[in-house]
């Protein structure tokens, strides 16, 4: 049931650990010039910067079967 966890802002790494396996994300899409919220599943990208890699669960895949998405800047997570 969506809303029982309180909103995650994530702005450190640290954090990555605080999340549900499975979670909705809020953040601005500069692919769509918009705020945009999506379901997705735990990743944790082995970069430099900062960023948030997730699989999007409703996401109609790409060419190659692709659903990973990347947010950067502050998200937000709910369950």
């Amino acid at each position: 049931m969506r809303g029982l966890m309180p909103k995650l802002h994530i702005d450190s790494e640290d954090k990555l650990d605080l999340l549900p396996d499975t979670f909705y994300i809020t953040y601005y899409a500069k692919k769509h010039s918009k705020i945009i919220t999506r379901k997705g599943l735990k990743f944790k990208p082995n970069t430099d910067t900062h960023c948030f890699i997730y699989w999007d669960i409703n996401a109609e895949p790409n060419q190659n079967g692709n659903k990973w998405r990347q947010a950067t800047g502050l998200i937000t997570i709910t369950e």
